[in-house]
């Protein structure tokens, strides 16, 4: 990223900073999933 950076590729870093945010959602619903499995108490109505 730091290269692409320094190389003015910009089509580079927008798709690195895509791909980081996609990831970033991924790990965060997968965190949620396992959250709301692991201990059902905290989201019962």
């Amino acid at each position: 990223m730091v290269t692409a950076q320094t190389m003015m590729e910009t089509d580079r870093l927008v798709a690195l900073i895509i791909m980081a945010a996609m990831i970033g959602f991924s790990i965060d619903r997968l965190l949620m999933l396992l959250n709301r499995k692991l201990a059902p108490w905290r989201f019962a109505s």
